[in-house]
């Protein structure tokens, strides 16, 4: 409630049920610490049951000094036994994740075992560093990153795995988001840190752990890394007065990801704002030892007998070609530069007058008879640059898709701190809000039917596979509360039950912040291309009707697939005829400056 609604009194909510919230405090207490006869006075129940709820809200990047009328916890009844984080990293069974590294260790390739035994030593010797991870998708880092947790987890050492994007924290066994996990601010400048105290549980853990791994990192703008350095500086400093002059205050750090996919989001930024955010870009990243992987393993080169697939190696080639700009190019009239691809034959889809019908029957054939048909469902999608082309898409699919409508209908109102005219407030009545669609918020009339495909738009639960991103199937309706299942990330099957929270417009042209109460879902047979990024798909349907407009987006779009014959693509063609057949490939070349250091 603190997360997602807006409560008028929180502390009067508080004292109301503090018992009912606490109900299972001691229970805990005496499980934890081994004393069935443990006995708490009220101050001490209802202090461990304010730690509980800090740490729900730090998941979340929120704390509970964000609600000044609430109590805080007492930091002289906090010890490490009491720590709740430090618990949770290390609550795994050692001798299943000995089981699985030993596993996992016997299939790293060559140029994986490099870095794994690097940073195994780096670990073990306390040397710190930075070290990057880069590699087209499907080379093989999350693979890496999987054996690397196994490793020292199996030897009771605290390993942090975020990732930049929710959806890609879920591959990562007990990831988390990078903003979660260490209170990045979300408006980051130059001079920012995180908002991780002195003597606070996020700090001991800090203290406590013995390697952060950070998958998608290009995807995050440089000056969240700095704020990590000057906060882990300062943290870590504060026991070991060396620290302070050390990279990262002495933790190493692997970083991973692919830059030739999306490159971090500034609104309205320019090719320079764009390129200039990177982490390849900061002072950091002269300290940092880059480690390449190439062996491709999403597309698997090899057949069943051990030899060599040309046409998959081709395509592997091709695809990363695409990612570095390599591919010939053609110049539309008005072009700065070059930036037109030909797409080969094979991939392209013809269609009729209705190009939307052409991609759906192509991706989802035997619809009607296969919609409920989980396995069917979450091994493909329709990919395209823009939201309103989704949404067109999903619509179509929803009209095929059998079964009776539950609509449900939002709560909308402006925000009272975004404007500081009530006259502007009346001016705009809540039937016209209702109208009203911004990207990242669902519309107001939510329809929706059991057995459809859905995406999270916000972060929910990330722990419990909630994030934004997260695709799931709706299996129940009720009045307040969504039922549906889980069919992406490592909490595939999970049946998760879904709320209404309060969600806000971004930057809009309007001259207000809207706050909508909705459940935050939206349909997704198809989705945007950067909502795709981190996940496979066995067949992929690239919609076209007008050409990808960022860095990346083609890049990614093809290497969602998991083979080439799973790759469909409907293109509106231009009436350029010099430019059948073609698509705009954008890439921004300068971004791979500095990527040629090696271990």
């Amino acid at each position: 409630m603190l997360l997602f609604c807006n409560i008028t009194n929180p502390l009067a909510l508080w004292e109301q049920h503090w018992e009912d919230l606490a109900d299972d405090i001691l229970h805990k207490k005496r499980k934890i610490f081994n004393f069935p006869e443990l006995t708490l006075t009220d101050s001490q129940i209802k202090n461990y049951c304010l730690v509980e709820i800090q740490g729900v809200l730090h998941k979340h990047g929120k704390s509970l000094s964000d609600f000044p009328t609430l109590p805080q916890p007492d930091p002289s009844l906090l010890t490490q036994l009491d720590n709740r984080l430090i618990r949770e990293e290390l609550n795994y069974n050692i001798k299943e994740m000995k089981t699985l590294h030993d596993n996992l260790f016997r299939s790293l390739n060559p140029e994986q075992l490099t870095l794994y035994e690097r940073l195994i030593k780096a670990v073990t010797n306390q040397e710190g560093g930075l070290y990057f991870l880069y590699g087209p998708g499907g080379t093989g880092k999350t693979f890496l990153y999987n054996t690397i947790l196994t490793k020292l987890r199996s030897e009771k050492m605290i390993v942090l795995a975020v990732a930049s994007s929710g959806i890609a924290s879920l591959l990562l066994p007990g990831g988390r988001t990078a903003h979660s996990r260490f209170v990045i601010p979300l408006e980051l400048m130059e001079n920012s840190t995180c908002g991780i105290k002195q003597k606070t549980h996020l700090a001991a853990l800090m203290h406590e752990a013995r390697l952060i791994i950070w998958d998608e990192a290009p995807m995050t703008p440089r000056y969240a890394f700095e704020a990590l350095d000057k906060t882990l500086r300062d943290i870590l400093g504060s026991k070991k007065e060396a620290n302070r002059d050390k990279l990262f205050g002495g933790m190493p750090i692997l970083l991973g990801g692919d830059f030739r996919q999306i490159l971090p989001v500034i609104p309205k930024g320019k090719r320079q704002e764009v390129v200039n955010a990177c982490i390849n870009i900061s002072e950091l990243w002269k300290f940092c030892h880059l480690h390449t992987l190439s062996r491709i393993m999403r597309v698997n080169e090899y057949t069943l007998d051990g030899q060599i697939d040309s046409r998959k190696r081709a395509f592997n080639k091709w695809v990363l070609d695409v990612g570095d700009g390599n591919v010939p190019t053609s110049s539309k009239e008005g072009d700065d530069e070059p930036s037109w691809i030909k797409i080969p034959e094979e991939f392209i889809v013809k269609h009729g007058i209705n190009p939307i019908e052409t991609i759906v029957d192509t991706i989802f054939p035997e619809f009607q008879l296969r919609q409920d048909d989980e396995d069917y469902l979450k091994e493909r999608a329709i990919l395209t640059p823009r939201n309103d082309d989704a949404d067109a898409i999903n619509k179509h699919m929803f009209k095929k898709l059998q079964g009776e409508t539950m609509t449900y209908k939002s709560s909308d109102e402006i925000c009272k701190g975004s404007t500081d005219s009530i006259e502007q407030q009346q001016s705009y009545p809540v039937e016209y809000l209702n109208k009203l669609d911004f990207p990242g918020v669902p519309p107001h009339k939510l329809k929706l039917k059991i057995g459809q495909p859905i995406m999270l738009l916000r972060n929910l639960h990330p722990s419990g596979g909630l994030c934004n991103g997260t695709r799931l199937i709706i299996t129940a309706f009720q009045k307040f509360v969504i039922q549906a299942r889980i069919i992406t990330g490592s909490h595939i099957g999970t049946t998760v039950i879904i709320h209404r929270i309060v969600l806000t417009s971004a930057q809009t042209k309007w001259p207000f912040v809207m706050q909508r109460i909705q459940f935050p879902v939206k349909p997704c047979y198809a989705m945007t291309i950067n909502k795709s990024q981190g996940q496979s798909l066995n067949l992929v349907g690239l919609y076209l009707p007008k050409p990808v407009f960022s860095h990346g987006q083609l890049y990614v779009a093809f290497s969602r697939v998991t083979t080439p014959n799973g790759l469909k693509i409907v293109m509106i063609d231009d009436t350029d005829e010099r430019l059948k057949g073609h698509t705009r490939n954008v890439v921004y070349k300068e971004t791979f400056f500095n990527l040629n250091q090696t271990l």
